[in-house]
């Protein structure tokens, strides 16, 4: 090991910030770097500014001010250089770019012989910073370098801490994208993993649930909660958690009052600067992402995330992709109003329908409503799905709809009609086809107003259609409504005893009516004959609330 001189009388260099601890590790390591290379203790000198960070052991801090202005060259241009030369010495200083945009230009002072004169050594003396007797020594103590060999190994050096550098930089982007496509794939993944459930039918809680339990799954959180407005003016919102209930329905609308987050702007994230403040009154609420619910201009609610489960941070992933899950519950939430209020106005027209029918024969005044429930029932125990069994619950309301268009004294002449007359009356089923063809809603519903007085033998109207060619629900809906004629009484006849409608329809199976749907009907007869006594105060348009 070299020796280490005595201290001479020189300027101190200017002192440096405190670097961070990661910045000392560097430098470290590259000093440790350097004197296993060159077997010397080397200067650092912030390639920047010119100061002097590092002061080697064995030699004094001289006057930097000029030996700083050539490191700073040496930085701009790159490349290893020897700056000074005063034999038997010669320094070189070698560029270094690092971590943290570190550069620094390491200064490192060598003999090129192992004597000098009297004069010399007066020389080296100064460029030391010791005294002469001490140079003397130090250069004694050194491997002789020439000055070539010495800038060649330098510029290997130089290059060879570059492309480290270089590998180091590169490592990690590749870990940063890495963790950016990780993280994307995951966001991508829980935003496919909702769309997949996407339905207007759908309430909009249930696609709320799913997104805080996924959320959960994909972010650093204890909680994860989302506050959804309230459907009427003046009514509560609901509070849906996940994890921990750490925050309270009023709690939050207190929070969301104070950071005044609006619909349409940036998430707000609130950490730990801000949740140690005297003036914060929720103690539980460490961290803290909210994110508004909205579709233009329509606030829905808050979407929230709730402490970080290790104690960190919250940033811009966590708020990205609350942000990516709140624009899709928005939007679900924005379109699902417009879906409710074109629904309303659709059943609105199937009770303005249904009404127009009632009013125009008011002897049969609850008929459709009958035929309607009696069809559902049936229908379920077909075992038709949920759709069919909706469509034929409209299709029960509306099937006589076409009688609108038939002459008064025809449709309540209580005697028995003409045959002109009972012609007349065939066509209404053709004309409630017309009235209802232009409703997009109702294109399941139409085969069935079109045909439910075909027979399962052919005999019937207005296409004669035999057998299966009748559409399945068309079959139940004329069982339904043949059994509410026969078993309803009229101003002008009582209605028929069960045990005559029974034998009625038991012989007209498989002629007039379908027999699987007749088997139907007596299999569910007891709920069938409940439903035809049950008055229905308020109709409505949902299937499964009428059996």
């Amino acid at each position: 090991m070299s020796p280490k001189p005595s201290v001479a009388t020189h300027p101190a260099a200017p002192p440096e910030p405190c670097p961070s601890p990661q910045v000392r590790a560097w430098r470290s390591n590259l000093l440790d770097k350097l004197r296993e290379w060159f077997a010397i203790e080397f200067h650092l000198v912030d390639g920047m500014t010119g100061e002097l960070v590092h002061r080697a052991p064995d030699q004094d801090a001289r006057d930097w001010l000029v030996r700083g202005e050539l490191c700073r060259a040496v930085a701009s241009r790159g490349k290893a250089e020897l700056i000074e030369e005063s034999p038997p010495l010669v320094v070189m200083a070698l560029p270094v770019h690092g971590e943290h945009q570190q550069c620094v230009v390491a200064v490192g002072t060598f003999a090129t012989s192992n004597s000098a004169t009297i004069a010399q050594l007066a020389q080296a003396a100064e460029l030391l910073g010791v005294a002469p007797e001490e140079a003397e020594s130090w250069i004694a103590a050194q491997t002789p370098w020439a000055p070539d060999v010495l800038a060649r190994m330098g510029q290997l050096a130089t290059e060879r801490m570059a492309a480290e550098w270089r590998l180091g930089t590169l490592d990690r982007e590749v870990r940063e994208l890495t963790l950016n496509l990780s993280t994307t794939y995951e966001e991508i993944s829980l935003i496919y993993r909702l769309t997949q459930n996407l339905k207007l039918t759908s309430r909009g809680d249930e696609l709320a649930a799913l997104a805080l339990e996924w959320l959960a799954e994909a972010l650093p959180v204890e909680s994860m909660a989302v506050q959804l407005e309230g459907a009427r003016e003046g009514s509560q919102p609901t509070l849906l958690t996940f994890g921990p209930s750490l925050i309270r329905n009023e709690e939050l609308r207190e929070i969301v009052a104070q950071l005044a987050p609006s619909p349409g702007k940036r998430p707000i994230i609130v950490n730990r600067p801000t949740t140690s403040q005297e003036d914060w009154r929720w103690p539980q609420v460490h961290e803290l992402v909210v994110v508004p619910l909205s579709e233009g201009s329509r606030s829905f609610g808050w979407l929230v995330a709730v402490n970080h489960s290790s104690g960190g941070e919250f940033g811009t992933v966590e708020a990205s992709l609350l942000s990516s899950v709140a624009a899709i519950l928005g939007i679900h939430s924005g379109n699902a109003e417009l879906y409710e209020q074109q629904h309303e106005l659709f059943k609105g027209v199937v009770r303005a329908l249904t009404s127009a029918i009632d009013a125009k024969d008011p002897y049969t005044c609850g008929h459709s409503d009958r035929v309607a429930r009696v069809a559902v029932r049936l229908a379920e125990e077909m075992h038709c799905d949920r759709n069919q069994i909706e469509t034929v619950y409209i299709s029960g309301l509306l099937h006589d709809v076409g009688k609108i268009g038939i002459d008064d004294d025809v449709l309540r002449k209580p005697g028995r009609l003409t045959t002109a007359e009972f012609e007349h009356i065939k066509t209404h089923t053709e004309i409630g086809h017309r009235i209802l063809s232009d409703i997009k809603q109702l294109d399941d519903v139409l085969p069935v107003v079109l045909h439910h007085h075909e027979q399962w033998d052919g005999r019937g109207y207005p296409h004669g259609l035999v057998g299966d060619e009748i559409p399945l629900l068309a079959r139940i809906v004329a069982v339904a409504d043949s059994f509410d004629a026969m078993g309803s009484d009229r101003p002008y006849r009582e209605g028929m005893p069960e045990e005559k409608l029974d034998a009625i329809l038991r012989g007209g199976a498989g002629q007039q009516w379908d027999a699987e749907v007749v088997e139907a009907f007596f299999r569910a007869r007891d709920d069938i004959r409940d439903i035809a006594r049950k008055q229905v105060k308020n109709l409505s348009l949902e299937a499964r609330q009428i059996t």
